[in-house]
Formats: structure tokens, sequence, C-alpha cells
């Protein structure tokens, strides 16, 4: 936040601008995770969510693409799913307690993902990685793991490297640069590489089956398939990161979508439908080590009721409403896409876009944006000064462009995303002559 901001900034959010210099105060660096801090022109604070819509402490209304950073794929007040939270938490706070409803559960996932024979529960995302793993190195007893590069699998130690173009090392302050040295980085896209050095020395290959977090790019073709192959072929375990594609790209996510079964899978975001939950999936085989009681998983919050009672209620509509539901966030977020390119090669703005189903990636660019290396090219500062006007029109997206689309949002809703991209294209467009 810049004391140096236009005046109509200051009085439109007076209400976040006085609620990020309090919180400045006591709570470490105003947010509760840093990306958050980085919404162009300050960060906007939130006082309700409405279906596809969200209302800050000034009153502004906003169509919502954020969307929790993925997880409220049916909007942000969905009545069956408020109604059953309601529901279990009219039955006290039973933490830490066995109950029916993780059972139902992790027979619902079986019902929806191909690689869901097993599931274990935690409650977030970089949680279920670092399970994943686990399971990978103790159903295998090898150590060492395959990551590409510009896929984010979580921000624990052992991980958290290689995550943007060029960002080889430990990319964390404060992190061990030691922690990751039984990972092997290559490039996303290129089963070649892998074919190469994939032996039986390797625990397993982890992959974001499609690299949303990169920039919304589908896999190549084959891709998958000679991952699934050379695993197989040296007992290696294939985990697909599916935290945010699973439920989001299909009801199966990525692996229904394009046809492959990893033997293990992690989910998160969209399952508990804007409650904290992850789960790691996979086949008996794989999850023997658990299913068996011998690997080591704890946690407190593990299939904590009222996230477990969000996810059924969730899941149980994406499987009703699936014919629906999934071709029309895929429709929207194409038309979004089509309409931000139009407009930005009309205005000659350096701005373009990306979309893999029902989620879509804004660039600030002055070249193209075909592969993950080039987005070494992205300006990360004009990305947020775009998004930012984006902000001022009443659209909320990521602060670095990323955009998810719900349920719940409407036909009056992509049309008012449209005129505000139209605007905010107009305002990029003098900023860049001036």
């Amino acid at each position: 936040m810049s004391d140096s901001l236009d005046a109509a900034d200051r009085q439109r959010f007076a209400g976040s601008y006085a609620h990020r210099k309090t919180a400045l105060s006591h709570l470490a660096y105003g947010v509760s995770s840093t990306p958050r801090a980085t919404q162009n022109p300050v960060a906007i604070t939130i006082e309700r969510g409405e279906g596809a819509h969200v209302v800050d402490v000034d009153g502004n209304r906003f169509v919502d693409y954020a969307l929790g950073y993925g997880p409220l794929i049916l909007g942000h007040t969905p009545p069956s799913v408020i109604a059953a939270v309601q529901d279990e938490l009219s039955r006290g706070l039973r933490t830490a307690s066995v109950h029916r409803g993780e059972a139902e559960l992790a027979e619902l996932i079986a019902a929806c993902v191909p690689s869901a024979e097993q599931t274990s529960f935690v409650s977030t995302g970089t949680e279920a990685i670092q399970l994943a793993l686990r399971v990978a190195r103790a159903a295998t007893g090898r150590v060492k793991i395959i990551k590409f590069r510009a896929n984010y699998h979580g921000w624990a130690d052992g991980i958290h490297v290689g995550n943007a173009i060029g960002q080889d090392g430990a990319s964390a302050l404060g992190q061990d640069p030691q922690a990751a040295q039984s990972v092997t980085l290559l490039d996303w896209g290129d089963a070649g590489q892998v074919e190469a050095v994939l032996d039986s020395s390797f625990a397993a290959v982890i992959v974001e089956p499609a690299a949303i977090n990169g920039g919304c790019f589908e896999p190549p073709a084959g891709f998958l398939e000679r991952l699934r192959t050379a695993t197989q072929r040296c007992g290696a375990l294939l985990i697909f990161d599916e935290v945010i594609t699973g439920f989001r790209l299909a009801l199966g996510g990525a692996q229904e979508r394009y046809g492959v079964t990893p033997d293990i899978s992690v989910l998160g975001k969209a399952l508990g439908a804007g409650l904290p939950i992850s789960a790691v999936s996979g086949s008996r085989a794989a999850m023997e080590v658990l299913s068996s009681g011998r690997l080591m998983h704890r946690g407190t919050f593990n299939g904590n009721p009222l996230s477990v009672a969000a996810a059924i209620a969730c899941l149980k509509v994406l499987q009703a409403e699936r014919g629906e539901i999934y071709p029309r966030m895929d429709g929207f977020a194409a038309r979004l896409c089509g309409f931000l390119n139009d407009q930005a090669a009309r205005r000659g703005v350096p701005v373009r876009a990306r979309q893999s189903g029902a989620a879509l990636q804004i660039f600030a660019a002055t070249g193209p944006v075909e592969t993950l290396r080039d987005t070494a090219k992205v300006d990360k500062d004009k990305t947020l000064v775009f998004t930012g006007a984006l902000l001022r029109q009443g659209v909320m997206t990521l602060p670095r462009g990323l955009c998810y689309l719900s349920s719940a949002h409407s036909l009056a809703d992509i049309e008012a995303t449209e005129a505000a991209i139209a605007v905010a294209m107009e305002t990029m467009a003098q900023s860049t002559a001036a």
C-alpha cells in the first residue's frame, strides 16, 4: 500500500485502506497469506460473499473470479453446502472424532475420481503433498522424486523448488537449501527428459497434469500417457497434483479429462466448496502402507466433520449437475478468454489470456505466451496494474491474473465482466500511449 495512491481510490476503498493500516500493527504483513497483500490498489477487505459476488467493507460489489483462490466452485453461498455445515455444526464441534461422514466422503470420491480406491484426509494442499510423497517413498522403498519446473506443490521445504521458470533453487527466504536434494527438476511437457532420467532409484514423478498455476497450460499430446508408461516400467509411482484441477476440469478431475489414471491423486480446493480439506487418494496397492496402518498419518483436524459435510454436499451437487455445470463453466471461461484477447489485439494493448477448462490466466506481456518458458517474459507489475484496473470496474481476480469460474456465474456476470475488460483495456491503452 503506497501513500501516493489516487485520491479516488482512497475514497472508494477507504475501509480497506483503514483495515490494512490497522492490521499491519499486529498481524504480520497485514494478511494471513502473503499473496493477498499484492492486490492493486490495496488488499480488499471482504465483508460478505453472495453467489458469484463479493462485497467489501465499503459496500463495493464485485463479480468474483478469485473464488477463495479456487475452492468456491459452487459460489459463495451454495444452499446445500450451507445447510450441510449448519446441520453438522448443530451436532457440536467434534474435532478429532471418528464419524460417519469421513467414510461416506471417501466413497463419494471413489465414485468420482478414477484413481481413488482408497482415500486419506488432511486439511491443506501442502499437507496432502507431503503425505503423498511419504506414501510413495514408503510404498517403493525409494527416496528420489521427479518434479517439473513451474509446477507448484505447496510451500514445504522439501518440494518448494523450481516454482517459476529460471528459479531452480530454494525459492523462499528461510528455506533449508538442502531439504530438496532428493528432487530432480525437469521441464513440464517434455516426456523425453523423464524417459532419459527415470530409473529404479526414483520413488515417484509428481506433476500438475494441467499447469494451471503456471498459466493455464494444457498438457502436450502424449505427455501424461508417456509419464504413465515410464513410471510403470521402472516401478515408480505417478502422482497427479490435482489440488486445483480436481473437480474443476471435470468431476473426475484432469485424469478424467485426459484419460490417464495416476497411482496417487492429491485433491483439495474445490473438494471442500470453501472449507479447508484436502485428500490423498490412490489405488489400493499404492495406499496399502496407509490402509494397513504401517505409515504414520496424524492430524487433529484431519477429516474435520464441518469440512467433510461441506465436501459431501459439494460432490453431490457436482455429480447431479455435471452435465450442465462443467460445459457452462468451460464455455464462460472460453468466452472471456477470447474476448480479452480480441480486445487486446484491437487496442494494441500488451495483455493476453489463456484458458484451461474453468480457469483462465491473464498476463501482461509484449510477446506470445504459448509455453511455460514464455512465462519468463510476463511483466508481473503490469499484470497487477491490469487486474487493479479490473477491480476498479467491479471485477475481482487473483492479483496475478488467475481467474476461476463457478457454477454461480451467470450470463449477466459475464457480460458485466466483458464491459469491465473493455474499460480496463482502454485504461491500459491510454497508459501505454502516455
